[in-house]
This record gives structure tokens, sequence and C-alpha cells, in this order.
């Protein structure tokens, strides 16, 4: 008897939902459910068996995501007018073993003065990330990626190029959060801007390493956050790293996750381009595409 009461406190305790829309709550009888039947314990009407078909389906998880997103900020004054504009592309297909992701973002600001013919570029960046991992028995994943920068006002290394290939672990993984490290060697590639030929180090492709930690964090229907990290160290002039740090916060206003505005800001250094160090941040707004 004693064995028998600490079963049912222990009991899992679910809520069914008809395909009429009604719910029924109780505990859940795992050694007499089945996949075509089950079976709870309601604390009104005691034991019931429900069919699977008079359930209400489960809607499919999407394989294919999608998101576009712009922003443009714009000043005019008497004597000069600003023009910031960024866009952001992301695709992503997952399945239980595969990951296909694909990013895309860019930044262009141009100021011109009233006495100027043409306006002088204050910022044309961007950033092209192909990432493919599949994943074996448990969390841990075999990865292959492609990480290109170019920011065209720099002096050395105006494109800077990481592919990289390894393996990965999944710390967390639920609906909801996960968290992902990946580490492996890579091969680091540096070319223009108007002092490239005479920097020793650029316009050439170096050995590399390369490590990763991504954070994705979708809470509910209104809120997103998502973190990247990637360091990368070339074996040239002993060490030479680099880092590159990004983060979005994405606001869903409406709760349907088609609408939404986002926070976008990435830290980049890099020991061998001139300058060293870049950042940016952009206020969005974009759709979910599918």
């Amino acid at each position: 008897m004693l064995d028998t009461s600490m079963r049912s406190s222990l009991a899992e305790t679910i809520t069914l939902i008809l395909s009429n829309g009604d719910k029924i709550q109780g505990k859940l009888v795992k050694s007499e459910s089945t996949d075509n039947v089950t079976v709870i314990d309601h604390p009104s009407l005691g034991k019931l068996q429900i069919k699977s078909a008079a359930l209400k389906s489960k809607p499919k998880k999407k394989h294919w995501t999608g998101s576009l997103s712009a922003g443009i900020t714009g000043t005019n004054t008497d004597r000069d007018y600003d023009l910031d504009s960024t866009f952001q592309l992301i695709t992503q297909y997952k399945d239980e073993k595969n990951l296909l992701s694909f990013k895309a973002n860019t930044e262009y600001g141009l100021t011109k003065s009233t006495n100027q013919k043409e306006g002088s570029t204050d910022t044309n960046q961007g950033q092209v990330d192909l990432r493919y991992s599949y994943g074996f028995s448990g969390k841990l994943s075999a990865y292959s990626s492609n990480s290109y920068e170019y920011d065209m006002l720099n002096q050395v290394g105006q494109n800077n190029l990481v592919n990289s290939i390894g393996l990965g672990y999944d710390l967390i993984a639920t609906d909801t959060t996960t968290l992902n490290v990946s580490a492996g060697p890579s091969a680091q590639s540096l070319w223009g801007g108007r002092f490239c030929t005479a920097d020793k180090d650029c316009g050439k492709t170096y050995p590399a390493s390369t490590a990763r930690i991504s954070f994705d964090w979708l809470p509910n229907n209104y809120f997103n956050l998502s973190l990247s990290n990637q360091f990368t160290n070339a074996y040239i002039n002993g060490f030479s790293p680099s880092n590159n740090f990004s983060g979005t916060i994405k606001i869903y206003p409406l709760g349907d996750k088609k609408l939404f505005t986002s926070l976008n800001g990435q830290f980049i250094y890099n020991s061998l381009t001139s300058p060293k160090v870049d950042n940016s941040f952009s206020l969005q707004l974009g759709t979910q595409l599918f």
C-alpha cells in the first residue's frame, strides 16, 4: 500500500487538449498508456482512456526559419546631412541531426556638407556567416563554418575570412534555450586596404585555431536574446588573436513572432587589421519571412 501511494504521488500531472478545444487534466498512468490511447487518473471522474484521435494534433515544428530587418536614420541641418542604413538577413534549417544557418548584415553611413560636391562615407562594413553542424548521439556535433567580415574603411585588412572545422557540444539544449560551445582548427585570410601591399602580414592565409560559444534564449513569443562570441588565433608573429562578439535582442510586440524590433550590437577586435577595433550598434524593424 505504501509503494502504491508513493507511485501515485509521484505520477506526472498532464493536461490533454481535445479536438474541440476542451482540456482535461489528470495524472498520467504510464503503465496503461500506449501510442493510441492515453490513460489518466482524473480527480473527479477517475480513470479515463483518451484515444489519440480525440486529441488536438500538435503543430509540426518548422524546419526552415528566416527573418529580414532593416533600419534607417537621417539628420538634416542647414550645413550638412547624415544618413545611416543597416540591413540583416537570417535563415536557418534545423532537424533532429542537421543545423544549417546563414546570417548576413551590412551597415552604411554617409555624411555630406553643403560645400561638398560629394559626400564622405563614414561606415561601410558587414559580415556573412555560413555554418553547418551535424549532431551525433547525445550532445556532441561536428561543424564546418565560414565567417567573412569586411570594412572598406580599413587601411589594412578590408577583408577577413575564417574557415573552420571542428567539434561542438550542447551545454544546454531545450525548446527555449540553447548554449553551444565549439572549437577546431581553421585558416584565416586577410587582404585589402590602401596599405595592404606595404604590410608584411596582409594578403596572406595563415593557420589558426577557432573557438566559439553561442547562446539563444526564447522564453516566450514576445522576447528573443541571441549572443555569439568567436575567438580566432592566427599563428603568425607568435600569436595574433581576433575576436567577434555579437548580440541581438528581439521584441515581438504582437506576440505572434511576425513583426519585431531588434537592437543589434557587434564588437570586433583584430590584431592584424588597421584599425584593430570596429564596434557598431543598430536599431531595426523586421519581419519573420517563414
